[in-house]
């Protein structure tokens, strides 16, 4: 069954089963998104994002390199409190963005040429050192959560 609910800490999201599936009963939505994700993003990305990349060379840095990695973080860490306001985890948030941007940046741009394989494996190190400290200190620190606040 269906329900419309909102996304909690329980992780349940909009239109999510409320029971616990195994893993050939999610083949079918699991399958459906892969065709529907890779469809749009191959269409988007060449049709799309891809012209206008060719043309948008940047003149310079918008801020110094120590600004932009401060305007980073602090957008970096609101988007992780959202994702843990819903995962409910603090280092399984963590976790979950780490694992993002590793698919993103390392391994994506591996296999398309654009990122060497020893930057890729530094860049997955950085991101989950980096992330789970994030997660740690962020559940040490939040008051009230009591067993939750540190799910490792």
């Amino acid at each position: 069954m269906y329900t419309l609910s909102f996304v909690g800490r329980s992780g349940q999201s909009d239109f999510c089963p409320q029971t616990e599936t195994g893993m050939s009963d999610r083949m079918k939505p699991i399958l459906g998104a892969l065709v529907a994700g890779y469809v749009i993003n191959f269409a988007l990305i060449n049709h799309f994002f891809g012209p206008i990349l060719a043309n948008d060379a940047p003149a310079g840095a918008m801020v110094p390199a120590w600004l932009s990695l401060a305007i980073v973080s602090v957008l970096s860490i609101l988007f992780y409190d959202w994702v843990n306001q819903a995962v409910g985890a603090p280092v399984r948030s963590a976790m979950i963005v780490a694992v993002s941007q590793i698919l993103i940046l390392d391994v994506y741009f591996v296999l398309n040429g654009t990122r060497g394989i020893a930057a890729a494996g530094a860049g997955a190190v950085l991101l989950l050192a980096s992330w789970g400290v994030i997660g740690v200190v962020y559940g040490k620190l939040f008051d009230g959560q009591g067993a939750e606040a540190t799910d490792y």
